[in-house]
């Protein structure tokens, strides 16, 4: 009985990671660079992928528990989770301004949205910042 169990288990699981990597295959080409560049070494638990959704039409979650969601463009436009996002999928001004004014301190969540960016910092302090990357204020002041 506990083999059965095992065997269904190990089943269950062998079919959702088909799933992960057949819907990573239908994510847009810009996207799936992003992934393959800037999280190489997270194990991939689940992706989203309907082109047809709307503005977020993928999405892919790691094990770890970091989401990006990306439009269908493959852009990305919301990365959250508990580790530091990568400064290289945040827009050059915004990240020279992080990285002049928050030295000690990283990004853990990033949103892009028609009205500009919102950045949350593993400290706590949210930053609001327009669509072009002028900084405008954070919150917590």
């Amino acid at each position: 009985m506990r083999k059965w169990i095992i065997l269904g288990i190990l089943t269950l699981s062998a079919v959702l990671v088909g799933q992960a990597q057949e819907n990573l295959d239908k994510l847009p080409t810009k996207a799936l660079e992003i992934v393959k560049v800037n999280y190489a070494g997270h194990e991939i638990d689940k992706v989203n992928a309907d082109p047809n959704s709307g503005e977020d039409s993928y999405q892919v979650k790691f094990k770890n528990g970091t989401k990006i969601d990306f439009n269908e463009k493959g852009e990305p436009t919301q990365i959250s989770g508990e580790e530091k996002v990568p400064y290289d999928l945040i827009p050059e001004k915004m990240k020279f301004f992080l990285e002049n004014r928050y030295q000690d301190d990283y990004v853990t969540d990033w949103k892009m949205d028609d009205d500009g960016h919102q950045i949350e910092m593993k400290s706590g302090a949210e930053l609001v910042f327009d669509s072009d990357g002028n900084f405008l204020r954070n919150k917590d002041l």
